[in-house]
């Protein structure tokens, strides 16, 4: 994995570092407020299973399981109409708060960036990270890897945030030995397809590291065009959090 540091807190700076990596625009990206942090998916997080299997990847398969069965059985009379598949349940279940396997990404820097800056109160460096997956999939289409190491997966249009957000998701092996703890993405050196550039082959797969004194400026431009959570997540939930934000930056909206 590559990375690189953003110098200033512009929108010109940071397409620039974006364009300077072999496939830019074509990356998935995914904002993280603390550059500090893992990508691990929110199950491979999940501390105490409270469920058995014969190895650790197969505890977290067991205990994934039964949670997105829970999910279904007590949220029926919720559900949107989905086609039901492996991939479509996990999708659908990590969408409303479940811990699953599966990463949340956009195909739109500008959304990672939003999420990478967004808490005043955080001063630490931020990061986005940039994957150029293997291959792209339907759900539905989707049980297993095969021979990639990482599948995107475009979700079913099931609310507005879906679209709002330019969201997609990939799906990666356990990685390592199936005892052991899950091996973060940003730790494996064949993550990210190949790309054949004039020095040679290289990995999609780069972190931007966005430095705590650039997050403000580059906050207040992304509020100023529009990248907020009134936008980012529509209807009433989303304008009161981007109310309440506001209100207590004293930023107000154009």
């Amino acid at each position: 994995m590559r990375i690189v540091e953003l110098k200033q807190g512009s929108l010109a700076s940071l397409f620039d570092l974006i364009e300077s990596q072999p496939g830019d625009y074509r990356h998935l990206f995914r904002g993280q407020a603390n550059a500090a942090w893992e990508i691990i998916p929110s199950l491979y997080r999940v501390d105490h299973l409270g469920i058995g299997g014969n190895t650790l990847e197969e505890s977290y398969n067991l205990f994934e399981a039964s949670w997105v069965n829970r999910f279904f059985d007590d949220g029926l009379p919720y559900l949107p109409t989905i086609t039901r598949s492996f991939s479509n349940d996990r999708i659908l279940a990590q969408h409303f708060g479940l811990p699953t396997r599966f990463l949340d990404w956009s195909r739109d820097p500008l959304v990672a960036a939003f999420f990478a800056v967004e808490d005043p109160r955080n001063t630490e460096d931020a990061a986005i990270f940039m994957i150029l997956p293997d291959a792209e999939y339907l759900p539905e289409q989707v049980r297993s890897l095969g021979p990639h190491k990482a599948i995107a997966l475009r979700p079913p249009a099931i609310d507005g945030r879906i679209i709002a957000q330019k969201s997609m998701f990939t799906f990666h092996p356990y990685g390592g030995d199936s005892n052991q703890p899950f091996v973060p993405l940003d730790q494996r050196p064949d993550m990210g397809n190949q790309i054949t550039t004039k020095t040679g082959v290289e990995r999609g797969f780069a972190k931007i590291i966005i430095p705590g004194p650039c997050k403000r400026k580059l906050r207040h431009t992304l509020l100023g065009i529009g990248y907020d959570r009134r936008n980012l997540f529509p209807g009433l939930d989303g304008v009161g959090a981007d109310a309440g934000a506001r209100a207590k930056t004293g930023t107000m909206p154009h």
